[in-house]
């Protein structure tokens, strides 16, 4: 994910921090030294209470993967957000009975920790009882070990409840999309969660405004969007995993040689379309021009340089019957935007991020099969 930054690695996973993520430190800070009046140490405190909670996120997030990863689902990274944690999967257990497994893990490894927490709470010595709301809210904000263990109890407690409804992208809305893919195509079943999530979204973001709730309209914001960005993303996956790459292809590509100059390839891209460019010596590829490497060789070296100097050399490429869904995650996880196929050494053809777009909008409008298989 762009502007976060790795911090380690565990079962294989990468560890990372969104920039944004700081946001929800210094509120933790501000809020516990300045709004409810403990100075210094009040900062401090909240900016340990809110790295500890997101240690609780981290578990929450690692129970999915782990359980992904049993179902031979691999997963790239998790990312911490300021709304919380959020692990990217290459590839999701394809059979839609294991999605509640690895969905329901995360909220009920919050509910092992609130028990544990529990544990701790009853054996504190000479913890403040906790009669009336007034006096827990006055506990929960309070500098003391009484206060974490409670501070940490109760959210936990409600991450676990709140993850479980079913309003996707949520683990619940996860659990809703599974149960409905076992009675109906798995792209309709995404559509229904999709549509349940956001309709959730949008009766929390009104209920948030005439309460004067700002966090529930945040919260609201980022389940519709979630809800909208994953749904499109399974969609496209869903259509691209019929598809081989040799069935939809680009054939008629422009090939350029080393000793091409830049100059004569900024002409070939004002009198034409393609901006992604594979580099031949023969008839085996060497490189890859994308448009970003033009702009920059034509920055740092000049109109007169030579393709050879600025190409990429090392690529991804792809076999003509590797599928589309295949190129899409290699797309998303390299960052590139152009990937050859080659078979034997030989170039066949290309995929590009526009033709994948293509690709997909024709072949959405329907869910009749678009394509004769021979």
């Amino acid at each position: 994910m762009a502007w976060s930054f790795k911090i380690g690695r565990i079962f294989g996973i990468d560890l990372r921090i969104h920039i944004t993520f700081f946001l929800i430190v210094i509120w933790a800070a501000y809020m516990w030294g300045v709004a409810y009046g403990r100075g210094s140490e009040g900062a401090i405190y909240g900016t340990v209470l809110i790295l500890l909670l997101f240690f609780c996120v981290v578990i929450h997030e690692l129970s999915h993967s782990r359980m992904a990863q049993h179902f031979g689902a691999e997963v790239a990274s998790i990312t911490l957000l300021p709304i919380g944690g959020l692990a990217m999967l290459r590839k999701m257990p394809e059979d839609p009975r294991k999605e509640p497994l690895v969905s329901v893990v995360g909220p009920l490894s919050n509910v092992v920790i609130a028990a544990m927490l529990a544990v701790v709470y009853a054996v504190i010595p000479g913890k403040v009882a906790l009669e009336t709301p007034e006096q827990a809210l006055e506990v929960i904000t309070s500098v003391s070990l009484q206060g974490l263990v409670a501070y940490l109890l109760f959210v936990n407690v409600m991450l676990a409840v709140f993850n479980l409804l079913p309003a996707f992208p949520l683990d619940g809305g996860r659990v809703l999309r599974s149960i409905l893919a076992q009675r109906m195509p798995y792209r309709k079943a995404t559509r229904a969660a999709v549509a349940a999530g956001q309709a959730f979204a949008f009766f929390l973001g009104i209920t948030g405004l005439l309460t004067g709730n700002w966090i529930w309209v945040l919260i609201a914001v980022f389940i519709y969007m979630g809800a909208e960005q994953e749904g499109a993303g399974a969609e496209m996956k869903s259509v691209f995993s019929r598809l081989k790459v040799a069935d939809a292809a680009s054939q008629d590509v422009k090939v350029l040689s080393p000793a091409d100059r830049l100059d004569d390839v900024v002409a070939i891209v004002l009198h034409g379309y393609q901006e992604d460019f594979p580099v031949l010596e023969g008839e085996m590829v060497t490189g890859i021009l994308t448009r970003a490497n033009l702009i920059d060789g034509l920055h740092r070296c000049g109109p007169e340089a030579r393709v050879g100097e600025v190409m990429l050399r090392d690529f991804p490429a792809v076999t003509p019957g590797a599928l589309f869904s295949e190129v899409y995650d290699m797309m998303n996880e390299t960052r590139v935007k152009a990937v050859p196929v080659i078979e034997d050494g030989r170039l066949l053809g290309m995929v590009t991020l526009e033709h994948l777009s293509e690709v997909f909008m024709l072949l959405s409008a329907t869910d009749e099969p678009l394509l004769k298989r021979k």
